[in-house]
């Protein structure tokens, strides 16, 4: 009778155990995913914020002289440069100080993975925005030089003037 107790005891008791360690190891998946989406979200915001800046500056280099176009256009990298990293710091603040403790380590390298990604899109995409800048400078030069050419050529047209002869 003691054995069947002593088992049944012991049964209860791991049942018990198991259950509240599916509950915490529930929990701290939940708050992993919770974190994540946040991480997510604010990644999400951040791009559109980017896209709408970037779309804004890029009307404003459209109107620009070139000197002026340069200058902005260093200013902008610089300034966003900065906000990224801003960011960084302050997401790796946020994030290192709510649950460090009460986190599992499969969590923990979880959300230093996330951080990494979308550090390095972070950097991909201000990479893939200054080329999109320079190609849009060369496309405004050609443009330039085209319209250039062709105002020479309808002046010469006008006055009657072949182009092919050089003029003194």
């Amino acid at each position: 009778m003691k054995s069947i107790t002593l088992s049944t005891v012991t049964l209860i008791l791991l049942g018990t155990l198991t259950v509240g360690m599916a509950d915490t190891t529930e929990t701290t998946l939940e708050n992993t995913v919770t974190e994540q989406t946040m991480t997510q979200t604010q990644t999400r915001e951040m791009k559109q914020e980017r896209v709408r800046q970037m779309n804004q500056f890029k009307k404003q280099l459209a109107d620009m002289p070139q000197e002026e176009r340069e200058a902005a256009m260093v200013e902008m990298q610089t300034k966003m440069q900065t906000q990224t990293r801003t960011q960084t710091r302050t997401q790796a603040r946020t994030h290192s100080g709510d649950a460090v403790e009460t986190v599992a380590p499969e969590a923990t390298k979880t959300m230093s993975q996330t951080r990494t990604m979308t550090q390095e899109h972070s950097r991909t995409q201000e990479m893939t925005q200054t080329q999109q800048m320079q190609q849009m400078q060369q496309m405004q030069q050609r443009h330039s030089a085209d319209m250039q050419a062709h105002q020479t050529t309808m002046q010469s047209q006008a006055g009657n003037i072949d182009p092919t002869i050089p003029h003194l």
